[in-house]
């Protein structure tokens, strides 16, 4: 299949901008232990952030719509996304708030666990829906995760659904329950077997993509990691084989995988495709440092569309 090109149209990504504070260490830590980190990075992320910026280096015009602190961390996340191409003019700078953060710890097999400050993420409001209402003429695609207020996802989710555009919420943070009325303006729910899980109670993956189902979004896409991808549209389940690849690092794989969705159904593409699309897109990413100098482009995951 195809790749997606700039003519595509335009995605918008609502959520949360964090500066990932990444520790290398030698183990995921466990309750009560102390260790020592074998390395320190500071790069810019927050899974609306990263999603956006995934999305724009597969070629597709993107816009975020966030808030930042007024400190270095504010200004290097809004650098870090124009210079990947992100329409960076809804991300608002808030006076009195701290930029969110992210503190990752890494192991040596690239698995990774994330404490979360949500710092300005949580101070989204009216002034960012206003930029969604000026944004929203022309876009295809409004991408929503639960990094920043619920309510003003609520809202985003139904000004996008009445203004004929395609919602895709990723579930995450894990949470147990969504209300009705959210999902019922969402199109596409990608959560993972854990989000799955906690949303449902359902240990098996397509026994939770089912139960979603009946809560009443139109399609489910269950990511699990290394082993597959589950697609439930309607009645039809279709499973996705992912790659063999030497993992260097699993942050931000499932924001690829978002952000390659995105892009792909903002090109046109049918769900299936687009779910193909994104599955290749998050198998490079694992294979790559942390970093958005490292995202896949459309060219590397199969040319354009």
């Amino acid at each position: 299949m195809g790749g997606v090109t700039p003519k595509s149209g335009t995605v918008i990504v609502l959520g949360s901008l964090n500066l990932d504070v990444l520790l290398r260490v030698p183990h995921l830590p466990r309750a009560g232990e102390t260790m020592h980190s074998r390395g320190l990075d500071f790069v810019p992320g927050g899974k609306g952030a990263n999603q956006a910026a995934a999305c724009s280096a597969l070629g597709t015009r993107t816009r975020m719509i966030g808030a930042v602190g007024a400190d270095d961390g504010g200004t290097l996340l809004r650098a870090a996304l124009r210079e990947r191409g992100v329409e960076v003019s809804g991300v608002r700078t808030i006076p009195d708030s701290a930029s969110g953060q992210a503190y990752i710890h890494v192991a040596p097999d690239g698995e990774n666990t994330i404490t979360l400050h949500g710092g300005a993420n949580q101070a989204l409001g009216e002034a960012e829906l206003g930029a969604l209402d000026a944004a929203l003429a022309g876009s295809r695609v409004l991408l929503l995760q639960l990094e920043v207020p619920l309510q003003v996802n609520l809202q985003a989710a139904q000004r996008a659904r009445a203004a004929g555009v395609t919602v895709i919420l990723d579930p995450a943070p894990a949470v147990p329950e969504l209300p009705r009325e959210f999902l019922a303006c969402v199109d596409v729910l990608t959560p993972n077997e854990h989000e799955a899980q906690t949303l449902t109670g359902e240990a098996d993956p397509l026994a939770g993509a089912r139960a979603l189902r009946r809560l009443g979004v139109p399609a489910v896409i269950v990511k699990r990691g290394s082993q597959s991808t589950l697609l439930l549209q309607g009645d039809r389940v279709q499973e996705f084989p992912v790659s063999a690849v030497q993992v260097v690092s699993t942050v931000a794989a499932g924001d690829t995988f978002n952000g390659a969705l995105a892009s792909a159904l903002a090109a046109g593409q049918s769900l299936l495709e687009a779910t193909a699309f994104a599955v290749q897109a998050a198998s490079l990413r694992v294979s790559r440092p942390p970093g958005y100098g490292h995202l896949p482009t459309g060219a590397e995951v199969g040319g354009s569309c």
